[in-house]
């Protein structure tokens, strides 16, 4: 059956991931993960990789360096649909708080590149994620 192989809807979807303080405590806190073969990932990608060239171009080496971390930041930024903060979940948002908080950005990266968190035997909405390593 060819849809066995399908994640695109699962990627758009999403997975609720748990956040954890820095000390590995609990919060009350979850963003909502997509995958990488989620549609807003995808688009990101693409203009990423558009973008690598007019960087490239960039003389300066720290403003270059500062250009592909924003870069970076905006793929792994792209993959936050939604989260539990009162503020709006907009990609500037969702870039501020992760340039602020990169052990969480590792932690996006590291859980939407696993495809099988998004089906029935990896997590689910309700199903809590790894805490994150507090060293």
């Amino acid at each position: 059956m060819m849809e066995a192989f399908f994640t695109r809807d699962k990627a758009n979807a999403g997975i609720k991931l748990p956040l954890y303080l820095p000390d590995g405590s609990e919060s009350e806190h979850y963003l909502m993960v997509k995958g990488i073969d989620s549609d807003a990932f995808r688009d990101a990608e693409t203009l990423a990789k558009r973008n690598a060239m007019t960087f490239a171009a960039i003389e300066d080496e720290a403003q270059q360096k500062d250009a592909f971390a924003d870069e970076k930041l905006t793929l792994i930024a792209s993959l936050v649909g939604d989260w539990s903060f009162e503020q709006a979940c907009t990609l500037d948002a969702v870039k501020n708080f992760l340039r602020q908080a990169p052990q969480i950005c590792d932690q996006i990266d590291k859980v939407a590149a696993k495809r099988s968190l998004f089906f029935d035997n990896g997590l689910s909405n309700s199903q809590p994620s790894p805490k994150a390593n507090a060293s």
